[in-house]
């Protein structure tokens, strides 16, 4: 007798038929047919080749096979159903997972570290692993669970469809100039951006950035004179000379916080940097997936700098 050869809905049958000892009754509690679910107990004599429910002056009985089978059958499907109704449960106070997230060093600067610190109280056990934004989406690994979050900007993120995607934020951007800088207006212009050396920051370096395209548009084009990977140094390059340095605002405000550079505001039509968070749909309803993805938007909400001063 192989399991693969049953109908396991007919399972369903024989415990209600055993309990009840009435087709009628148990045809009711499956809320099916009585033609059904005589159909189903022929089914079943059939199978296991036992007449399971006999006709006697007291009512119908079921066979001492049938009553074995029963008390099996039963518990199976009274922890198969437990087990469906009782949702998986993520408690991040002794949970040791690890979490992988694929970001650009923007989040690890401005989302990562209160990240941690939140986690030092609410999920001690609770291990991140941050890996560099490459430009090519690694879907299969999304799909094997080896990262679960990718975190960057649209410049350098080109995300399947099928993908989920949220839009965490939109980030101004902001200028960074040396305190002695000769130009002393902490609003730029137009004209101010296209004249003015620029420090240009790229992980993945590439050039096309949504700032660029603007310029573009209005027949303009920035002077790149540095080409850098790491914000902390191009915000070293900046402290010794008299480029600019255009990035988001939020690591703007850290990076000034640090570093002897004026934040300057640039003119308001330029365009802004869209933060995505982007899962595989496989952990699409995963408690801890959730969990920490409500931890990374309110942290993101929280932690919102003051504006650069208006033009």
């Amino acid at each position: 007798m192989k399991l693969h050869q049953l109908d396991l809905n007919l399972l369903l049958a024989l415990d209600a038929l055993i309990s009840l000892k009435s087709v009628t009754r148990a045809a009711e509690k499956l809320f099916i047919s009585q033609p059904a679910m005589s159909h189903a107990l022929n089914r079943l004599r059939a199978f296991f080749d036992d007449p399971i429910l006999v006709r006697t002056p007291q009512g119908m009985q079921p066979t001492q096979r049938a009553i074995y089978l029963q008390h099996g059958v039963h518990q199976m499907l009274s922890q198969l159903e437990n087990h469906l109704n009782q949702p998986e449960e993520f408690d991040p106070l002794t949970s040791q997972r690890r979490f992988t997230l694929s970001t650009t060093d923007y989040v690890e600067c401005v989302l990562i570290p209160p990240l941690v610190k939140q986690l030092a109280t609410d999920a001690p056990g609770i291990h991140l692993d941050i890996r560099i934004l490459r430009e090519e989406i690694p879907e299969i690994a999304m799909a094997d669970g080896e990262i679960d979050l990718l975190l960057g900007f649209d410049e350098y993120m080109s995300i399947p469809s099928y993908l989920c995607r949220e839009t965490w934020l939109t980030e101004p951007l902001a200028g960074l100039l040396r305190v002695d800088h000769p130009l002393k207006q902490d609003a730029l212009t137009l004209s101010d951006l296209i004249t003015l050396p620029h420090v240009f920051h790229s992980p993945l370096g590439k050039r096309g950035t949504p700032l660029d395209d603007f310029l573009a548009t209005q027949g303009l084009q920035r002077k790149i004179s540095v080409e850098s990977q790491s914000y902390m140094s191009a915000a070293a390059i900046v402290n010794h000379t008299d480029h600019l340095f255009i990035l988001p605002l939020r690591v703007a405000v850290l990076i000034s916080s640090y570093w002897p550079l004026r934040l300057v505001s640039l003119p308001p039509e330029l365009p802004g940097y869209h933060l995505n968070c982007v899962w595989h749909p496989l952990q699409d309803k995963e408690p801890a997936m959730l969990w920490l993805r409500e931890q990374m938007r309110n942290l993101i909400e929280l932690h919102n700098p003051t504006h650069p001063p208006a033009n």
